[in-house]
């Protein structure tokens, strides 16, 4: 008999299998150059199986933060300070977030989006979701009386200038710090 744990390690193995296989191929012939059908090949699944596990190709290089990721981060910040400093803690909250596998999968991913005129293309589409995910989790503390337009403003802004930190850190390949690269960018979101 098959227990629900040996099942949840099974999916997260294979799981793990497609996203592995799939950043070798990545790495080795380049994002658009890869398809579907080579990665789950390459994994030993169905291209069916490649899709119970991943949206799209595009998914393995870059992810979603759930919707309580988001929640967790922000609610943690200081509510009392304007909303751009809240969600600018919150950047570097989530930046700090990354452990250094972590930090080393997060750039291996991002090196390769900045060698894909499609995924770069593709980020600003991550960027919106997220950032839809930012002001949901931010329309519950909104004061009464403000304008929702400066909110999606606010939320717009600086989760493209998330997008410019992780970057701009892949384009360097990481010779500078996550958290250098975030300073200087987020300080030129602030003279703004």
């Amino acid at each position: 008999m098959t227990t629900p744990d040996w099942r949840a390690r099974k999916r997260d193995e294979t799981h793990r299998r497609i996203y592995q296989t799939g950043m070798r191929l990545f790495q080795e012939r380049g994002f658009d150059r890869v398809s579907v059908g080579d990665i789950a090949s390459a994994s030993k699944v169905s291209v069916p199986t490649f899709y119970a596990h991943f949206q799209n190709k595009e998914h393995i290089v870059m992810q979603m933060p759930t919707q309580d990721e988001v929640d967790a981060i922000l609610s943690a910040q200081p509510t009392d300070v304007p909303l751009a400093e809240r969600i600018r803690s919150g950047i570097l909250a989530w930046i700090a977030h990354y452990g250094p596998e972590e930090r080393a999968e997060l750039l291996a991913r991002w090196r390769i989006v900045v060698a894909s005129p499609t995924l770069r293309n593709q980020a600003a589409t991550f960027e919106r979701a997220t950032a839809g995910l930012v002001s949901d989790a931010l329309k519950a503390d909104a004061r009464p009386g403000s304008s929702p337009v400066a909110m999606e403003v606010v939320v717009t802004a600086s989760l493209s200038a998330y997008t410019q930190i992780i970057l701009r850190w892949a384009e360097a390949d990481g010779r500078l710090s996550l958290e250098e690269v975030a300073e200087a960018v987020l300080g030129a979101l602030r003279e703004l």
